[in-house]
């Protein structure tokens, strides 16, 4: 097959897994649209997206739109015949979804049509599923909602974290391209249509969600912990200020009163639930630097021994 000219468009580290991959399987890439760089921290220091910082090393063109909708003209002029998009963070334009011969898929964290939108990973976690995957689907005008050419499945462990399982999808995307682009790249690759009556959203992370309920059962707040970990992390209020749990194991134990700091535990800090405790393996108290569990038991957490957070 001669040179398929190919953009690539992704913003994250799922995203630079997948390119670092097809790259090394020797699939070229023309382009690379990502989004723009960030200021971050007090001396607001410029920051690359990763899939930026894959690009330079390799040495390919980058383009980084504030607003797609509205500045797309490079990826037009380039006349590409295919691209390919994983987590990018903008709508594509019906404009750029039209113009590459082969059209413009995705990766998509999901086993399609369940968990179309935002945040597929994190609310499989969340759910306590079993099982997801990755989707390879040609794009539509309409979010997540085009005909699926391939997918792979993914077994869920017990302990999945979204950080976890976002490294799974990178190399489950990786696979699905890498074994079928000389197919997406014929007049006859074969998609199968999604089924609308299936379909269920996965709605981006909120700020509320954030705040752990422990309300929920011992499951439930541990999924939850698992799901917003280690980014954005979840948290509990002492003492009027925030505590992150950015990582966790749970443990079933006798409990004497919910809730509460119990201390060092196994090779973290301790918080009793309803019917067992979270050995803290990775903490954050607000303002201060995130700290191992253990490091926190053997500082600040003495301190809060006995102190039940809400």
């Amino acid at each position: 097959m001669k040179h398929v000219r190919t953009v690539f468009m992704g913003t994250p580290m799922i995203a630079k897994t997948l390119l670092e991959n097809i790259l090394h399987a020797g699939i070229s890439i023309d382009l690379v649209v990502t989004q723009p760089d960030r200021k971050v921290g007090r001396k607001q220091q410029i920051v690359y997206s990763p899939v930026k910082e894959c690009a330079l090393e390799h040495e390919i063109p980058v383009f980084q739109p504030q607003r797609i909708k509205e500045d797309f003209d490079p990826i037009l002029q380039l006349k590409s015949d295919l691209i390919i998009t994983c987590a990018y963070g903008q709508l594509v334009p019906e404009e750029i979804l039209k113009a590459p011969r082969f059209g413009c898929v995705n990766l998509h964290g999901s086993l399609l049509p369940k968990y179309r939108g935002a945040a597929p990973i994190q609310r499989a976690v969340w759910n306590q599923d079993q099982e997801s995957g990755m989707s390879l689907m040609k794009m539509v005008s309409k979010m997540d909602a085009g005909p699926v050419f391939s997918t792979e499945k993914i077994i869920l462990d017990e302990e999945e974290t979204t950080t976890s399982l976002f490294e799974k999808m990178a190399d489950a995307a990786s696979r699905l391209l890498i074994r079928d682009f000389d197919k997406i790249c014929r007049d006859d690759a074969c998609y199968t249509e999604q089924d609308e009556a299936l379909v269920t959203y996965a709605q981006k992370i909120s700020k509320e969600d954030e705040k752990i309920d422990l309300s929920r059962s011992d499951s439930e707040i541990f999924a939850q912990i698992r799901a917003l970990s280690l980014e954005p992390g979840g948290y509990v209020i002492v003492n009027q200020r925030k505590f992150k749990i950015l990582e966790a194991h749970y443990h079933v134990e006798t409990i004497d009163k919910p809730f509460c700091f119990i201390g060092k535990y196994k090779n973290g800090y301790g918080l009793s639930l309803h019917h067992g405790v979270l050995e803290i393996i990775r903490c954050q108290m607000e303002g201060k630097p995130v700290v191992s569990g253990a490091d926190f038991a053997n500082g600040q957490g003495r301190s809060l021994i006995n102190t039940t957070c809400e």
